[in-house]
């Protein structure tokens, strides 16, 4: 897996091309891109922030009202 990891990492480009970078931040979005962004930002980022501030009240739960 190590070798296939590699030769796409060495297929990544080193320099940023900022007209290709312009011309895709101009295209149109399709139908479904808006609903796929939102489902993604709630997966990685809504979700985890929930379940991180449910694990510091059930430890504070522990500590104030005992086991």
């Amino acid at each position: 897996m190590s070798k296939i990891m590699r030769k796409a990492w060495k297929k990544i480009p080193k320099e940023i091309d900022y007209d290709k970078e312009e011309q895709l931040q101009q295209e149109p979005l399709e139908k479904s891109d808006l609903p796929a962004m939102l489902l993604a930002s709630v997966i990685s980022i809504f979700l985890p922030v929930i379940l991180v501030l449910l694990l510091l009240v059930g430890i504070c739960y522990l500590l104030f009202v005992g086991l």
